[in-house]
């Protein structure tokens, strides 16, 4: 074994480079490790980020959305009420519908007396229970002040609360009669 003139230290030949390239290797697999961690924790911000702009929307009522005048700007938004009776309008073979929705009074049928109204216009398929006194229907879109009317883009309508059986509304029917059409 010789030994270096100067120091007098044996040099040792394999085994500092062989700790040189395990440590090398392991601050670049750490490297990685936080990299990724980095960019999967970037990735998550954006998607909640993303997630939540569209889905923020005012949700007011028909009477809000009267009196405050702010939100005929055109800007999106959700309008909830019930159907006004006897407005609902649609040509024959059509699919665009002219209704009136005013506010909804919970666990009545109908629209509140004295509610007032907004014209509202729809081009689809009307939801099932849009005609249901009991129902209170979420108008999705924007007011065309030019037009006077909520374009409406999409319409929810929440299932009444609890079931009313045809004889609570209607005592006169008679059990097992067939129930009276709506007017609408």
């Amino acid at each position: 074994m010789q030994t270096d003139p100067y120091t007098g230290a044996v040099p040792d030949t394999g085994l500092a480079v062989e700790a040189a390239t395990e440590r090398s290797a392991w601050r670049s697999h750490r490297t990685r490790l936080l990299i990724l961690a980095g960019v999967i924790g970037l990735a998550v911000a954006y998607m909640v980020y993303a997630a939540f702009p569209g889905n923020t929307l005012y949700f007011v009522t028909v009477t809000e959305f009267m009196d405050d005048r702010s939100l005929h700007d055109g800007q999106t938004l959700r309008v909830a009420g019930g159907l006004a009776p006897d407005t609902f309008r649609r040509e024959d073979g059509s699919t665009l519908s002219h209704f009136r929705l005013g506010d909804k009074q919970a666990d009545v049928p109908g629209i509140a007396p004295g509610s007032p109204q907004v014209e509202a216009s729809y081009v689809g398929v009307l939801p099932d229970l849009f005609f249901n006194p009991h129902s209170e229907i979420i108008l999705e879109g924007h007011y065309d002040g030019h037009e006077q009317v909520f374009a409406t883009d999409n319409i929810l309508v929440k299932c009444p609360s609890k079931y009313q059986s045809m004889q609570s509304e209607n005592p006169d029917l008679m059990p097992g009669a067939a129930a009276p059409a709506p007017s609408y």
